[in-house]
């Protein structure tokens, strides 16, 4: 399943499935509104590795309150208290929460720039990591890779990042009105 810290399912998102062994053994499918992804009938006994992508959607729950957010944690006025913030934060992805962030935040909000210019509107964490506010940008995987598969393995999860959205107000799914109440409440 694909969700966001929130547990809001991501609707849209491309799932691979890579073979390690044989590099033309390739699955992708989409998730539909329940962020569900399954890749059936694939030989035992193999490496493989699982990768999400959706992109396109720069702008979707970002806003100046954002701008603000990330300007108050890169200041120390506030600081962020979860890992995925620190990842929606780090837009121009270079592993670090700057007020270059900031410019290409801005820019992107004015319409200066159609998307971002050097990441995907959304980066997908794998979920069973132990990340924390301090090491979510060296450590954080966007691989989920299995070794030797040797059964069904149902929780192999992504949480989804918006990046630009620290707020979490984006829209993930056709069902989600999280946003609209969520900028209503702020």
């Amino acid at each position: 399943t694909i969700t966001t810290e929130e547990a809001s399912t991501v609707s849209e998102v491309e799932v691979t499935l890579e073979s390690l062994a044989n590099p033309e053994y390739e699955l992708t499918v989409m998730t539909g509104n329940d962020g569900a992804f399954a890749f059936a009938g694939n030989p035992m006994y193999n490496g493989y590795d699982i990768s999400a992508v959706r992109d396109g959607d720069d702008t979707e729950g970002v806003s100046t309150l954002d701008l603000v957010l990330i300007q108050r944690h890169i200041l120390g006025i506030v600081e962020f208290d979860s890992p995925y913030k620190v990842i929606a934060a780090d837009i121009n992805s270079d592993r670090r929460v700057s007020g270059t962030d900031l410019v290409v935040l801005r820019k992107t909000i004015l319409g200066i720039y159609a998307e971002f210019p050097t990441n995907n509107s959304w980066r997908f964490v794998e979920e069973s990591q132990a990340l924390t506010v301090d090491n979510a940008l060296s450590d954080f995987n966007e691989v989920i890779n299995i070794n030797d598969l040797d059964a069904n393995m149902p929780t192999e999860d992504f949480v989804a990042v918006k990046i630009g959205d620290v707020n979490a107000t984006a829209r993930t799914n056709a069902r989600d009105l999280g946003s609209v109440i969520k900028e209503f409440k702020n």
